[in-house]
């Protein structure tokens, strides 16, 4: 039997003081089946980046960032731009996970467990592209140290992280344990869509429950991440990520 691994969730370390985003975080330190860990400063997820200050550039001009993955869609992208981010010496990609259809992105946020479980699993055909248009940067030593992000920093990065941090042999406990990190940020990320006047009808015609992240969502995409195509890494194989790539994505994130 394989012993149950501790998971540290080093907040201080993890998650950057930024004033404009408020779920930018490090992927590292997350314990790996085989005993080892995930590498500090290499990866970074986060909610959307126009907001960020001029005091956020200077955080993040100490991280030497070299590349951008943004998963909102061309819409979102165009209604909200990149932020002054677009301005700094970065690798910028769009790589849209949502279908969009007359120019609006097509996801409703669910409401119950299983539904948001249902619907991050069809991000893995919807978004078969976007994602392994994401493992292939990440494939990459020189597009590091690198952040991924999309609007709230919870669904759609929430499945490229599980994704890659379960292909790179992270404990499961931990890919939970990250996803469920973003419930400590929801309260601001909500406050700051109530200020967009996009986004401030939809939320309120919303339940709760529709913001609420919950361990049991993650655990039930692992589940049928296996169900469906055998494991995380079947499911890259078979989309279209090699496994040179895969090698890749251990050696450059993982110590030792």
């Amino acid at each position: 039997m394989r012993p149950v691994m501790m998971v540290i969730m080093d907040d201080a370390h993890r998650l950057l003081p930024l004033v404009g985003a408020y779920n930018f975080r490090d992927l590292g330190g997350y314990p790996t089946t085989d005993g080892r860990s995930t590498r500090w400063g290499r990866l970074y997820r986060s909610d959307t980046l126009h907001e960020l200050t001029d005091e956020d550039l200077v955080v993040l001009r100490a991280l030497d960032l070299v590349s951008v993955i943004d998963l909102r869609t061309p819409t979102e992208v165009e209604r909200s731009g990149r932020g002054p981010l677009g301005a700094e010496p970065v690798r910028y990609v769009n790589l849209s996970v949502l279908a969009e259809e007359g120019g609006e992105r097509q996801a409703a946020p669910a409401t119950r467990v299983a539904d948001t479980a249902e619907r991050y699993l069809s991000y893995l055909e919807m978004g078969r592209d976007a994602l392994v248009g994401s493992f292939h940067l990440m494939a990459e030593r020189e597009s590091y140290p690198l952040v991924f992000h999309c609007q709230a920093g919870k669904d759609r990065t929430g499945v490229v992280a599980a994704l890659v941090l379960a292909c790179i042999g992270v404990d499961r406990r931990a890919i939970v344990d990250d996803y469920v990190l973003t419930a400590t940020r929801m309260d601001l990320i909500i406050g700051r869509l109530r200020r967009d006047p996009h986004y401030a009808d939809r939320i309120d015609e919303l339940p709760p429950s529709a913001f609420i992240v919950e361990a049991a969502t993650m655990e039930r995409f692992l589940d049928g991440l296996s169900e469906r195509y055998g494991g995380p890494r079947p499911w890259a194989l078979g989309a279209g990520v090699t496994e040179d790539q895969l090698d890749a994505l251990v050696d450059v994130l993982v110590e030792g």
